[in-house]
């Protein structure tokens, strides 16, 4: 599910670090939104491996059965597989000069300078495109539309 970063520059800022610029956000969209859906499945998965475990806990006499304890095994280490793999798509963000927010929420900010103020561009998967922004550190349901 990781896709590995392209050679080509045309999706990556010019350098390392350098400020994001709506164009070149919107550059990388295609990229971004493949990782970000990995990601969202992946999510999917781990929460409803976290349910089972929930329930399958709660249930009275499971802690001495055979059954219990192969299914309980394999929906760890299932687990664990999907929550590694979910880290290395944050990695792949990251690389490519991009945060997730986290909680996960599909959210991803470009850092950017908007009027000499080091600020985040947003995208959500919902979005037409790179259309908001918000200050550093603060939580994207806080987010602004970008002025025309």
């Amino acid at each position: 599910m990781v896709h590995a970063i392209e050679n080509s520059d045309e999706h990556l800022p010019k350098k390392v670090g350098e400020p994001f610029t709506v164009e070149t956000a919107t550059r990388m969209l295609p990229l971004i939104s493949r990782i970000v859906a990995d990601m969202e499945k992946l999510h999917q998965t781990v929460q409803r491996q976290r349910e089972r475990l929930n329930v399958i806990d709660q249930l009275p006499d499971t802690i001495d059965q055979p059954d219990y304890q192969e299914e309980l095994a394999d929906i760890r280490e299932s687990m664990v597989t999907e929550e590694e793999r979910f880290q290395a798509c944050i990695r792949e963000l990251n690389a490519l000069g991009v945060e997730p927010h986290l909680p996960f929420d599909g959210t991803v900010a470009f850092p950017a300078v908007i009027h000499r103020r080091a600020v985040c561009l947003c995208w959500h998967p919902n979005d037409n495109g790179v259309e908001y922004w918000h200050e550093m550190g603060q939580d994207p349901s806080l987010r602004k539309r970008l002025d025309a």
